[in-house]
């Protein structure tokens, strides 16, 4: 566990024997539920529903990311290695110097040169969404350099060397590698609002919390005068 993840358990584990306690001193007082103990029981449940759909959705993204990543870098037939195989053949192909065959070799380039940022899941921080959203603008990116470096192979009549080089594979590479991220954008995109209904409710356990502490007060300052 995190320190952030500690943090938030402990107020969580808190609220719940603060909610404990105040249902005790009530049944001593032989009173009814007050509003503030009520308010605290529904907070802490909803976090714990909202912590599990966190948790199951942070599976799902980091099993997508996973895959995703094995298209672009994979050690056989990720896109940094097909299009290493591509270019050779571009070179052997022709050596002009068109405008198509360098922006051909640009893109290469740009692709094998591409800094990917590190997987930015971090429960350290709160606001880690917006490291997702860099990192799946990054790949989005990426995509978009190897859909472009595809199409000008047709510009340049591409004719591959090597056989399991064609550009129906190459397109159909790049169409699941663009799926994917389109995807992976939906799925994080759910994880961010998971993360910003936590932190409002936790919030809101902050505020609870207060107005619990201060009836539980009054439960005791009542109990002590009835017992004098």
């Amino acid at each position: 566990m995190t320190p952030y993840e500690g943090t938030l358990a402990k107020k969580l584990t808190q609220a719940f024997e603060l909610g404990q306690m105040m249902a005790k001193w009530r049944q001593r007082c032989k009173r009814e539920a007050f509003p503030e103990e009520t308010i605290l029981e529904s907070i802490i449940g909803r976090i714990d529903q909202i912590n599990q759909q966190f948790d199951e959705q942070l599976h799902t993204y980091q099993t997508l990311t996973e895959a995703r990543k094995e298209v672009a870098s994979g050690s056989t037939a990720g896109i940094r290695q097909v299009i290493d195989t591509v270019w050779a053949d571009v070179c052997h192909q022709s050596t002009s110097d068109s405008i198509a065959n360098l922006l051909l070799k640009n893109l290469h380039q740009k692709i094998q040169r591409f800094a990917l940022p590190p997987f930015p899941i971090s429960r350290r921080k709160p606001f880690f969404y917006k490291e997702i959203r860099l990192y799946e603008d990054s790949y989005a990116l990426l995509g978009q350099y190897y859909t472009w470096f595809i199409d000008l192979l047709s510009v340049v009549n591409f004719s591959p060397l090597h056989e399991p080089v064609c550009l129906n594979t190459l397109r159909n590479q790049a169409h699941e590698f663009n799926r994917q991220t389109t995807q992976i954008m939906e799925e994080a995109e759910k994880l961010k609002n998971l993360q910003l209904a936590r932190d409002y409710l936790f919030k809101l356990l902050n505020q609870a919390t207060v107005a619990a502490r201060g009836r539980l007060s009054a439960y005791k300052q009542e109990a002590y005068q009835s017992y004098r």
